[in-house]
């Protein structure tokens, strides 16, 4: 696995578990579907899901408040000596592929 890539699994599987303490969210839950690291790591491009999906804005705006002290944690957390700077996303990806999956139910369906 190449540097980048391990990276990318550290900050994520990390940071799920920062999130879990330090972002109230008792109405939503967020998951982390995936992170991309720039070739200079100067850069995280973190992609959530948030369910239910009407809280999708409320997240990004708690996660986009609360970068800089993520951030923070991370670094210590898993012991980077540089950390990339975040920048959070709506995987879009995975509605996609609901809807497909679900188009692909109805199909079915209307066979049998």
């Amino acid at each position: 696995m190449a540097k980048i890539e391990q990276l990318n699994e550290i900050i994520k599987h990390t940071l799920a578990e920062i999130i879990i303490g330090e972002i109230e969210s008792p109405n939503f839950l967020i998951t982390i579907s995936r992170v991309g690291c720039s070739p200079d790591l100067s850069l995280a491009k973190v992609f959530i899901s948030v369910l239910p999906e009407n809280f999708s804005g409320t997240a990004l705006k708690k996660l986009r408040s609360k970068s800089s002290l993520l951030n923070k944690i991370l670094k210590n957390k898993a012991n980077l000596v540089r950390s990339p700077r975040l920048q959070w996303f709506i995987d879009e990806d995975l509605k996609k592929f609901s809807e497909i999956e679900e188009t692909l139910e109805k199909i079915k369906a209307e066979k049998y």
